[in-house]
């Protein structure tokens, strides 16, 4: 009778231990292609985006602080640990961390440019959207790692790790620094007698505050004059 028991015990428990470990194999590729900056968690199925800027590296114009410059090389941010990487044999090969470098430019994107400079008092790469008279419109990357709040079972679908892009505006002038909001307050606040002008030059060129290419746009438009 125990034997039996035992035997029985055994059927039931045998399935589960195989979805268990079926579950944590469809997790542990994930973790090893970013460079071990999160944690597995046992609820998900995987992980969507990454904890990377760009979910596919662009090539940057890198000039070092040495002077030499790197004319178009495949990179990316590890936003995290404010760490540039860049990939020279490609997609296939493993990034490698570039630790002299001074700006970054996108060429092909618009010539969006990141610099290291100081916010709030700590040293960020952050993207420089304008910059004039020793005043800089700056956009801070961030990507917050979101989990699943409900532990996964055979009723519920697939559930993911999700990567959330944030992105933050800041006007640095000196040691001061405020943060712009993409509201309609904010921008009153920003363009002052202009935003009547700006509010048409948005909906005309079908501009987004929101996407930092855009916002620089815009801050061209109100200060480049």
């Amino acid at each position: 009778m125990i034997l039996r028991a035992a035997f029985l015990l055994c059927c039931m428990l045998g399935p589960l231990a195989y979805l268990w470990a079926q579950s944590n194999a469809n997790v542990q590729p994930a973790e090893s292609k970013y460079l071990g900056t999160f944690r597995i968690n046992a609820k998900s199925d995987g992980v969507k985006g990454t904890p990377f800027l760009f979910d596919n590296p662009p090539n940057g114009k890198i000039k070092l602080s040495g002077g030499k410059e790197y004319e178009s090389i495949p990179f990316n941010i590890l936003l995290e640990k404010n760490e540039v990487y860049i990939q020279t044999d490609g997609v296939d090969s493993d990034p490698l961390p570039v630790r002299n470098w001074e700006t970054i430019v996108i060429p092909e994107d618009g010539n969006r440019l990141f610099r290291t400079e100081y916010l709030n008092g700590k040293p960020q790469v952050l993207e420089i959207l304008f910059e004039k008279d020793g005043e800089k419109f700056v956009a801070q990357h961030a990507k917050t790692l979101i989990r699943p709040t409900q532990q996964r079972d055979g009723y519920t679908g697939p559930q993911y790790d999700t990567f959330r892009h944030e992105i933050k505006y800041f006007r640095i002038k000196g040691m001061q620094t405020v943060e712009i909001k993409v509201n309609t307050a904010g921008l009153k606040e920003l363009a002052g007698s202009k935003y009547e002008d700006v509010r048409d030059y948005i909906k005309n060129e079908k501009l987004k505050p929101e996407d930092p290419k855009d916002m620089s746009k815009i801050l061209s438009y109100i200060f480049g004059g």
